[in-house]
């Protein structure tokens, strides 16, 4: 099944360098991106275990934590790249480790001839039949150098001690012959190699130390040994499990892979940045090298989108319509390729990142998960609950799997059969939405529910005059953290974004359950939401609001003086908005029961001369906004009630065209409607 998935299909679109060994075209940082849950380091372990031994590749995890510097990225991937391959020579990071030699050497910086001449012995010392407990010593101190001046993080110390002295014997075979030819040392710039190591360990040490520098260094040997080993260890060995599509077909060279997890935590972004630095750095020095791209492919995950991005690629909340033209909008997973990123439309920016949304689960595979048909009711409202977010599917597989979802069910979701209050508060504190904010807690997520949850409030930039603590701060980190996409209603005019449904189901549910003295209802807040004057100025958003405080007269009433008043297809468009606003309804009340008390309350507000657009209006209506509750079990007969609702309003049309009000009854038939 990993074979199939979105994510190692793309990396296999990615994988292959052409039909030569030679890397003559660019290659991009493949950057999956999605929220906590997504599935992203599920799609890169599909994805390493379909390389299998067939593709030279190595990873990081940079949520492991503590905070990875670029040099002990480099280590641990020099280390995993230098493995023996099956019927491949291994791979030698030759210039990368005596570099790592170098800038730990301990000179005494008074002397240049008596430092070039140390330098030079201590590296003479490795070269070399014999492996003596002298050369252990000696690694054992360059290793605590590396420490005591810093070069490695404490918290990847030990690492490096593990995979220093592998890197160090590995190159042994080839040292004499390395120190005899290193006239290409990277950052040598005319001058011989040990004139340039002696310079990097000046870098890396005393008054002089700069720290960005020696990462450059080091970054450009690492790449430097890439170029060469490429070309050695590049093609599919016979009988390897290469599936790529021209596997068949003709004589091709793989790229080499790094897979970088959760680049979105500490040094993650500073370690692509620095080897994006150092390509466009080599490829300015090399103009005429047909090879100046080193041919590794870099896929790498991410939980937040970073500023870096967002120079040449549209932010997923932000939508393409107001966008300028040089900006690209996001690919989803199963439409990216190599040739959507090195080919931009014209006038679009060119960027060494490859943004890409991870596709969700399909509705087949939480059916296959629930092991239940596709269209069962439990399965619908699963895929619609959690919107296909893994981690959430998973957490309800052991519920669902175990019970018969009625339809019309409301509390099926937010009950726990163990006896827990509030499996909404859990699943929030879950998705670690506070880890990025100073003093604000999940209390305050809940509270900021109806502005995080309002449609017009996601956008950044929405215009607001609320006073309320955090919500701000709270909105941003919502975006940032990839639970917001931009989205274009068919029909509106307007620009939306849309939360999650997982998270504001949850969030909506927290504060609907929030107890009396454990801080603001959803009564308050929805009514601070109503009361903005940005909102009482817009009467759609007031008709949004109206019906999350359940006053389904007022809604009624402004939808019915819209009816004829406005294009049949800019009406529904507004009345969909609406019908998705939240509700507080008791969840062990039942559809059925809920309707006929919603359709009651409308002929009580206005119990004479009631029209028929009227009549309709308010089954559709009730009907709709229980049907659209993310946590409800959906039925056939609700959305026949919507799809009759809708019929019987085109017969009663003053308007020439009633098309939009047809296609609406089709889309309620069909469940695809609100």
């Amino acid at each position: 099944m990993d074979g199939h998935s979105p994510a190692v299909q793309l990396a296999r679109r990615m994988l292959i360098n052409r039909e030569t060994g030679n890397p003559s075209r660019p290659q991009p940082v493949t950057l999956l991106l999605g929220p906590v849950g997504s599935g992203k380091t599920t799609a890169l372990e599909a994805i390493r275990r379909d390389l299998g031994w067939g593709v030279v590749h190595a990873g990081f995890d940079f949520g492991q934590g503590g905070r990875a510097g670029t040099i002990d990225v480099l280590t641990k991937l020099a280390y995993s790249l230098s493995s023996k391959w099956r019927n491949r020579p291994k791979p030698q990071f030759v210039r990368f480790t005596i570099a790592l030699i170098a800038v730990q050497a301990e000179l005494s910086g008074r002397n240049r001839d008596e430092d070039l001449g140390q330098l030079k012995s201590l590296i003479n010392s490795f070269h070399g039949i014999i492996w003596t407990p002298a050369l252990d010593k000696a690694l054992g101190t360059l290793t605590e150098t590396a420490k005591a001046i810093g070069l490695v993080e404490p918290p990847y110390a030990d690492l490096f001690r593990q995979t220093f002295p592998h890197l160090v014997r590995n190159i042994r075979p080839r040292l004499g012959k390395a120190l005899r030819s290193l006239a290409d040392f990277p950052n040598a710039e005319g001058r011989s190699p040990f004139d340039a190591l002696l310079e990097l360990n000046r870098l890396a040490h005393g008054s002089a130390r700069d720290a960005k520098a020696v990462n450059e260094w080091l970054m450009a040997a690492f790449l430097g040994d890439v170029r060469e080993n490429h070309p050695r260890l590049a093609k599919p060995e016979e009988k390897s499990p290469c599936t790529c599509d021209i596997s068949q077909q003709r004589r091709h060279w793989h790229n080499w892979v790094v897979v970088l997890d959760d680049v979105d935590h500490a040094g993650g972004t500073e370690f692509l940045a620095d080897l994006i630095a150092a390509r466009e750095r080599y490829a300015v020095q090399h103009p005429n090298d047909r090879e100046a791209h080193d041919a590794l492919l870099v896929i790498a995950t991410s939980g937040r989108w970073h500023d870096d991005w967002g120079t040449a690629w549209l932010a997923p909340w932000k939508p393409a319509s107001g966008a300028p033209p040089a900006v690209r909008p996001m690919a989803d997973c199963e439409e990216a390729s190599y040739d959507d990123w090195a080919n931009p439309a014209n006038g679009a920016l060119e960027s060494p990142y490859y943004p890409v949304r991870i596709a969700p689960q399909s509705i087949g595979r939480i059916a296959r998960i629930l092991d239940s048909g596709a269209r069962t009711p439990k399965v619908t409202l699963a895929h619609r609950a959690t919107g296909g977010l893994p981690s959430a599917v998973e957490q309800l597989t052991g519920r669902l799997r175990a019970s018969d979802a009625r339809e019309g069910d409301r509390d099926l979701l937010t009950t726990d059969p163990r006896g827990e209050q509030d499996p909404c508060y859990r699943r929030l504190t879950e998705l670690a939405l506070t880890e990025h904010l100073d003093d604000v807690h999940v209390d305050d997520f809940v509270t900021a529910a109806p502005f995080a949850t309002a449609p017009w409030l996601i956008p950044d930039a929405a215009q607001s005059r609320i006073d309320q603590p955090h919500v701000g701060r709270i909105l941003t980190e919502l975006r940032t953290s990839l639970w917001v996409t931009a989205r274009n209603s068919p029909g509106s005019t307007d620009d939306q974004a849309a939360l999650h449904p997982w998270i504001a189901a949850n969030l909506v549910s927290a504060l609907a359950r929030r107890g009396d003295g454990d801080g603001p209802t959803y009564t308050d807040q929805f009514k601070a939401l109503r009361d903005d004057p940005d909102t009482a100025q817009d009467p759609v958003r007031l008709a949004y609001c109206n019906l999350a405080l359940g006053d389904i007269g007022e809604v009624v009433t402004f939808f019915e003086r819209e009816f004829n008043r406005i294009p049949h297809a800019e009406w529904i468009a507004k009345l969909e908005l609406v019908l998705n606003a939240p509700d507080d309804l008791p969840p062990e009340r039942d559809h059925a029961e809920l309707y006929e008390e919603l359709v009651n309350l409308d002929n009580a507000r206005c119990p004479a001369d009631r029209s028929e657009i009227r009549n309709n209006v308010a089954r559709l209506i009730a009907a709709g906004w229980l049907t659209a509750n993310p946590f409800a079990v959906r039925g056939q007969a609700q959305h026949q009630v919507i799809a009759n609702a809708f019929a019987a309003l085109a017969t009663t049309s003053h308007q020439p065209d009633v098309g939009a009000l047809v296609s609406a009854k089709e889309a309620a038939r069909r469940g695809e409607f609100p």
